[in-house]
C-alpha cells in the first residue's frame, strides 16, 4: 500500500520538526555555556600552544617580555569561565539524561574526572608561568617542560572531551 505523496510529505516534515530542539531559555544557555566553554578552551590551550612552539624557544624572557600581566589575567578570565561553563554543562548533561530516563555509564564519569583532573593540571601550568612569584620564576626556568606537558594534557582533554560528546548523542 502506498501513501499518498502529500501523507509521506507531512511525515517527513513531521519527523524533521520533531528532531529540532525547542528554542527556549534553558537551550539558548546550554548553546551560550558551550559556546563560552570552547572559546575558553582555544584561549588557554591555543595561547599555550604558540607559547610552546612560536615563544618558548627563544627563552622566557622573550616569551612574555612585558606582557606577561595581560596574559596572566586571560589564563584567570579563561579558568573561571572553563571552570563555570563546564560544570553547568556536566550538571546539564546528567541531569537530560537523567530526565530522559537514561543514566550515563560510569565510564562516562571516569573519563569526565580525569578531563578534569587534567584541565586543572593545565590551569596551574598557565597560571604559574604567568606568575609573578619566585616559584613562578622556577618554573619558567624549565618553561619548555611544562608547556610541552600543558599541551599533551590539552590534546588529552581534547580526545576525550570528544569521546564524551558521543555518549548522549
Amino acid at each position: 500500500m502506498h501513501l499518498p505523496s502529500i501523507v509521506t510529505d507531512a511525515l517527513l516534515t513531521l519527523g524533521q520538526v520533531a528532531a529540532e530542539p525547542q528554542i527556549d531559555g534553558p537551550y539558548v544557555a546550554r548553546v551560550i555555556s558551550r559556546i563560552v566553554h570552547i572559546l575558553c578552551a582555544i584561549i588557554l590551550g591555543g595561547g599555550l600552544f604558540y607559547m610552546r612552539t612560536i615563544l618558548a624557544p627563544s627563552g622566557a624572557a622573550a616569551c612574555f617580555g612585558d606582557r606577561r600581566s595581560v596574559w596572566a589575567r586571560w589564563v584567570g578570565i579563561a579558568t573561571f569561565l572553563l571552570l563555570a561553563s563546564g560544570l553547568y554543562n556536566y550538571v546539564t548533561i546528567v541531569r537530560g539524561e537523567k530526565a530522559a530516563g537514561h543514566a550515563l555509564p560510569t565510564s562516562y564519569h571516569m573519563l569526565f574526572g580525569i578531563k578534569f583532573l587534567l584541565a586543572l593540571l593545565v590551569f596551574f601550568i598557565a597560571a604559574i608561568l604567568a606568575g609573578r612569584t619566585s616559584a613562578a620564576e622556577r618554573f619558567r626556568a624549565n618553561m619548555a617542560r611544562w608547556l610541552k606537558i600543558a599541551w599533551t594534557a590539552v590534546m588529552a582533554i581534547v580526545i576525550i572531551g570528544a569521546l564524551l560528546r558521543t555518549y548522549h548523542m
